[in-house]
C-alpha cells in the first residue's frame, strides 16, 4: 500500500491510507492484470509506425521498377526485377512486394500520448 501512495505522490496525488485501501485492488487489476489493454494503444501507435517505416522504405524501389503499358482504364503495368532477381520464386515475391506498395497504409499515422509510452 505504501508503494501505491508514493505512486500517486509522484504524479502530485495525494491519497490517504484508507483512500488507498479502496482502490488497491482496481490498481492491481488495472495495472496487472489489464496491462495489454493499457499498453493497446502504444503497440498499435508502434506496428502502425513499421508498416509505414516498411512502405517508406520500398517506395523508392516501387517507383523505379513500375512501368505502365497503357493510360487507359484499367491501367495495365508490369515490373522491372532487379538484375539480382532471376529465379521464378524470387520474381512472385518481387512482383507481390510491389504491389503491396501500390497504395499506402489504411491508417494514417498517429501518436497516443507520451503518458501510454512511460515505464512504470
Amino acid at each position: 500500500m505504501h508503494e501505491l501512495i508514493e505512486i500517486f505522490k509522484r504524479n502530485r496525488i495525494i491519497l490517504k491510507d484508507e483512500d488507498a485501501l479502496l482502490i488497491l485492488g482496481e490498481f492491481y487489476e488495472w495495472f496487472h492484470t489489464d496491462i495489454f489493454t493499457y499498453h493497446s494503444s502504444a503497440i498499435a501507435e508502434f506496428l502502425n509506425n513499421i508498416r509505414w517505416g516498411i512502405y517508406e522504405y520500398l517506395l523508392p524501389e516501387y517507383q523505379q521498377s513500375i512501368v505502365f503499358e497503357n493510360d487507359e482504364h484499367p491501367r495495365m503495368y508490369h515490373f522491372t526485377y532487379p538484375k539480382e532477381i532471376n529465379n521464378d520464386f524470387a520474381k512472385s515475391c518481387y512482383w507481390d512486394l510491389m504491389n503491396e506498395v501500390r497504395s499506402k497504409p489504411y491508417i494514417n499515422k498517429f501518436q497516443v500520448t507520451h503518458y501510454l509510452k512511460m515505464r512504470h
